[in-house]
């Protein structure tokens, strides 16, 4: 039941907003959680609810050595333009977040720490049951705490009063009044018109992107952040992973047994990168296009599912895709490209002359087990010698983290253009625009964002 007035107001139910609640209420504020859809969880159940942490317990029991000013100086390396006192806060708290994450039941092994692209040092803590499971002990935990739950409440806009203070919000044509309101409602990947005005980049592949996130999330929050005064930032940070566009299944890890060219006919990228470094280096090929390239060996002996997609697949939350049956399947259709020469493929699919120069250059480091190029693992280093060769297009197309939103600073305190802390109002999780950055850090950054920035909200917005 929604009373006429709280300590806290939290818009929105998923890792973020369930946090922030939480926190909230352990501080001792009257708090209301407000969801729009029928369930909780947004789209952290829909992720792998990996978190990126420096210097966790996980990591000192497999012996490696890690701290928050690595991560800190990692993250701030690869965005030099993010806010450093923000992100400072967030690579010192994202340890604590994981071991409150693990005591109310997630299980973080130790044993699934890893190192996405087995280059950099491992900060990628995946929990059991992936991001369901996450969301699910977020769910119990949140019923634990005296917070009022209204579901199928979608916040019409934030009221202020005189002064611009934000002093709740308005649903249904109600005012509901709250001393502190924290907005947690996710990205705008399910807002046409807000993709294409905060995500120019998705423009010249428009036709082909595709979101993955909860359906829910039209960009409530982004909008009446942006009414009450806000300032957008993280234009064009968004993450968009790679996939053909003709199936909507593929998985986004691999394939890491093949080369990958762009339209020129060239190599751009180690082919078993971590996904988002894979996406990053498409984004920069002649119209954000690039081909898989295989061949019949290839085909019918390496197509196999990737091992870290194998527990995924059993809880349903992906489809198998890089593999002999369905591979086989988009041939007969025409949707993967097949010739028996290379320069006949080249020219079915448009790729320029450079290719066959390509793949007899990636034959001899594949044979010497050595890549010099790009530095691809020799274990992922097979030979194309064998006609008929293939091609399937692949693009950055699947819509992931959206990163433009709010701006906040390290009190998770929504600022207005001049860089001044909206009085009254809060923000955590995919609805912030400045603590993603440009290029993405490391699998987990987002919900390490969402689920400690969300704890930063709540406990700051009490406090207030």
């Amino acid at each position: 039941m929604i009373e006429a007035g709280y300590d806290v107001m939290v818009i929105g139910g998923g890792g973020a907003g369930m946090s922030a609640a939480i926190a909230a209420s352990e501080a001792g504020a009257t708090v209301c959680l407000l969801e729009a859809s029928d369930r909780l969880g947004g789209a952290t159940a829909l992720a792998g609810g990996l978190l990126f942490v420096g210097g966790s317990d996980q990591q000192r029991e497999r012996g490696i050595k890690d701290d928050a000013d690595s991560m800190f100086n990692d993250v701030m390396a690869v965005n030099p333009d993010a806010p450093a006192a923000a992100i400072r806060r967030l690579c010192d708290e994202a340890a604590d977040s994981l071991r409150w994450l693990k005591a109310i039941g997630v299980n973080y092994s130790a044993d699934r720490l890893t190192s996405p692209n087995n280059r950099t040092t491992p900060r990628a803590h995946e929990p059991e049951g992936f991001g369901l499971a996450l969301a699910e002990k977020l769910d119990h935990e949140l019923h634990r705490h005296p917070v009022d739950i209204a579901m199928k409440s979608r916040v019409e806009r934030l009221a202020t009063d005189e002064s611009g203070r934000v002093i709740g919000a308005d649903i249904n044509g109600e005012l509901i009044r709250a001393k502190a309101v924290v907005i947690a409602t996710g990205g705008i990947g399910g807002n046409t018109e807000l993709v294409n005005r905060l995500l120019p980049k998705t423009k010249q592949i428009s036709d082909w992107v595709w979101h993955t996130g909860w359906p829910g999330n039209q960009g409530d929050g982004v909008l009446m952040g942006e009414a009450a005064g806000a300032k957008i930032g993280g234009e064009d940070s968004a993450l968009l992973l790679t996939s053909p566009g003709f199936f909507r299944e593929f998985e986004v890890i691999g394939p890491e047994w093949l080369p990958m060219v762009n339209k020129a006919g060239e190599r751009f990228v180690a082919e078993d990168s971590a996904y988002w470094e894979i996406a990053e280096a498409l984004e920069k090929q002649d119209g954000a296009r690039g081909w898989a390239i295989f061949d019949a060996t290839l085909l019918t002996e390496r197509a196999k599912p990737h091992p870290r997609v194998l527990e995924a697949l059993q809880v349903g939350a992906i489809k198998l895709s890089w593999i002999t049956s369905v591979l086989e399947e988009h041939v007969a259709k025409g949707s993967v490209k097949k010739a028996d020469s290379l320069a006949e493929l080249a020219k079915i699919v448009g790729i320029g002359p450079k290719l066959e120069a390509t793949i007899a250059r990636y034959n001899d480091l594949a044979i010497s087990k050595t890549d010099s190029d790009f530095k691809k693992l020799s274990s992922n280093l097979w030979p194309l010698t064998t006609p008929p060769y293939y091609a399937a297009e692949i693009r950055p197309v699947i819509l992931v983290v959206t990163g433009a939103g709010l701006c906040i600073d390290e009190k998770a305190r929504v600022l207005n253009p001049k860089g001044q802390p909206i009085p009254g109002l809060y923000a955590a999780g995919e609805t912030t625009g400045n603590i993603f950055g440009r290029n993405y850090v490391g699998s987990g950054y987002a919900i390490t964002n969402c689920i400690t920035y969300g704890r930063i909200a709540g406990r700051e917005a009490a406090a207030l």
